[in-house]
């Protein structure tokens, strides 16, 4: 999109209206196409996903559909052990869980209920008879054209009209925010920023200028958004490191001598899923603690096995180090020009929040 312009053309509203071309960008960057999931869940949703994790499973081993739960999670445990590539099986047993979840549970999203005049919080009938007021006061002062004495009180009736609409919008605004930070007490400040994770809020951080090392300023999006991703995960660079970090990557490079730690139990795989709050903000794969936990249930062999697996190799997955950065800007800062206005909020999947409590 380029020509930005702001018309001088009547909005009806507390805005003005922009004008723009749209065409085809010149040096277009590749970037992923990323897309949130967030499934809904229910008992009966819940029951139906685990059928589905185990009629998957017997497919992928070539079992009958006859074959005991337990007996397919020790078959499938067995292979996950003998396994060599402990990375190459957690990605399959990934992909079982969300071809399971897109058999199972609908997405959040997919179906948009119709909500008539209200897509704001602060919108109200009020205002709903005013847009039309002032609308119909338009109109008929745009149409008057062969009288001009008419035409001008007409215009004054629309000016007023608006002006009155432009106001209650601004004091439904203020109302709107008052009760809100009435709603997010200091006991619990938290739950702005789980509702905004959870996609609860349809509020978006806006992207702003910033202003970079050299104290110039950032010209465009690209360039605005490679400075926030290096003020946030900065380059592991070994000029940078103090004596305790060439110490500590010093260690790393010698080998391991030390005996074999104990493997996990199921108890203990089983006490670190039941310890996660189950209202956590998922991974952009949409699987949340709760279906987790009940792919655990059925299957507590198999999943124990994957993170023997990493223990055993002593890795840990590259697929579990991808995080969904969220950045949010600080309380006050929202005027501020440094990269260090926001905060960076990091979601991992539940796979590896399990790992990092065991």
């Amino acid at each position: 999109m380029s020509g930005w312009a702001i018309s001088e053309q009547e909005s009806v509203s507390d805005h003005s209206i922009i004008k723009y071309v749209i065409g085809p960008r010149i040096g277009q960057w590749k970037t992923d196409n990323i897309q949130n999931t967030n499934y809904i869940t229910n008992k009966k949703s819940l029951a139906k996903f685990q059928g589905n994790v185990l009629q998957i499973v017997m497919t992928q081993l070539g079992k009958t559909h006859d074959t005991e739960t337990e007996h397919l999670d020790e078959t499938f445990s067995s292979i996950i052990t003998a396994e060599l590539d402990i990375e190459k099986r957690i990605e399959e047993f990934i992909e079982v869980i969300k071809l399971a979840c897109n058999k199972s549970f609908p997405k959040q999203g997919a179906t948009r209920k119709i909500t008539a005049h209200k897509t704001v919080p602060w919108w109200t009938q009020e205002l709903t008879v005013l847009r039309k007021r002032t609308n119909a006061q338009r109109r008929l002062y745009q149409r008057t054209r062969n009288n001009d004495d008419l035409r001008e009180k007409r215009k004054a009736q629309y000016s007023e009209s608006k002006a009155n609409y432009a106001a209650t919008i601004k004091r439904g605004k203020i109302i709107s925010w008052k009760e809100y930070c009435n709603m997010t007490t200091a006991a619990n400040p938290w739950n702005a920023i789980y509702n905004l994770l959870a996609g609860k809020r349809n509020t978006t951080t806006q992207l702003t200028t910033l202003q970079k090392p050299d104290g110039t300023l950032t010209t465009d999006t690209r360039e605005t958004l490679r400075l926030k991703l290096d003020n946030f995960t900065p380059e592991d660079n070994e000029r940078d490191d103090s004596d305790y970090h060439k110490q500590i990557r010093a260690q790393t490079q010698q080998p391991t001598t030390t005996v074999n730690d104990r493997e996990f139990t199921i108890e203990e795989i089983r006490d670190a899923i039941l310890s996660m709050d189950y209202k956590k903000a998922p991974w952009e794969d949409g699987i949340t603690s709760d279906i987790y936990n009940h792919t655990f249930h059925i299957l507590p062999n198999s999943i124990t096995a994957l993170y023997n697996g990493c223990l055993r190799d002593g890795i840990y997955p590259k697929m579990w180090k991808r995080a969904k950065i969220i950045p949010i800007v600080k309380p006050g800062k929202e005027d501020s020009y440094d990269v260090s206005k926001y905060r960076p909020i990091s979601l991992l999947n539940v796979e590896a929040k399990y790992w990092r409590k065991l």
